[in-house]
């Protein structure tokens, strides 16, 4: 058992880690975000301000930066929202912090929740996550040999966020093995899994 455990320690120390890096892209989405909307909305004082104060052009000179580059701060919004979602599933996951359909699952034992998860992960999860990885993966290869670029002038190149995809679905499948095992584990010995479900409020 303890080899076993050995490895969904390692599995989900990694996915840990990979969900501190989208904890900060929450944190750099919202200041990007932030610093969008105070540029976008400030734009005629700024012009007045250049106007009326002369400055040296320097109010005319960040906007004249910010119009090159807006459409790249909008896109860089969705693709901080895009590396979230995607490498925050994993950690999602191993939490059991996941969306559920709550049909039957909050009415039943601790040991046929344990059964549901393990034939679940099985049957759907994981064949789930291969498939997406199958189709995800030479979608990004196409996009990152051709160099594609954002259809918006100076927009940003778009393999990074199509890379996203196989990426996000290979650690979810990956936290899913971890979760299988302890499944497993729960089922045939006396291991108990760490995060236990709660049923939601109505």
């Amino acid at each position: 058992m303890s080899r076993w455990l050995v490895v969904t320690g390692w599995i989900d120390e990694f996915n840990r880690r990979i969900a501190i890096v989208a904890i900060y892209f929450v944190l750099f989405a919202s200041l990007v975000c932030a610093f969008n909307a105070l540029l976008r909305y400030s734009i005629g004082t700024m012009i007045w301000l250049d106007h009326n104060l002369g400055a040296a052009g320097l109010f005319r000179g960040i906007l004249a930066v910010y119009g090159r580059n807006s459409n790249s701060l909008s896109e860089l919004q969705w693709y901080l929202f895009a590396g979230m979602v995607m490498l925050g599933g994993a950690w999602t996951l191993k939490l059991n912090e996941h969306v559920r359909v709550d049909l039957v699952y909050g009415s039943v034992s601790e040991r046929t929740r344990t059964w549901i998860d393990l034939l679940g992960g099985l049957f759907f999860l994981l064949p789930i996550c291969c498939l997406m990885i199958y189709f995800t993966w030479p979608w990004f290869v196409l996009s990152w040999v051709t160099n594609e670029g954002s259809s918006n002038s100076g927009g940003l190149p778009l393999w990074p966020v199509k890379l996203s995809l196989p990426v996000g679905f290979a650690l979810v499948g990956l936290q899913g093995i971890s979760e299988l095992i302890k499944c497993y584990l729960a089922l045939t010995t006396d291991y108990v899994r760490e995060f236990a479900y709660e049923k939601p409020v109505q």
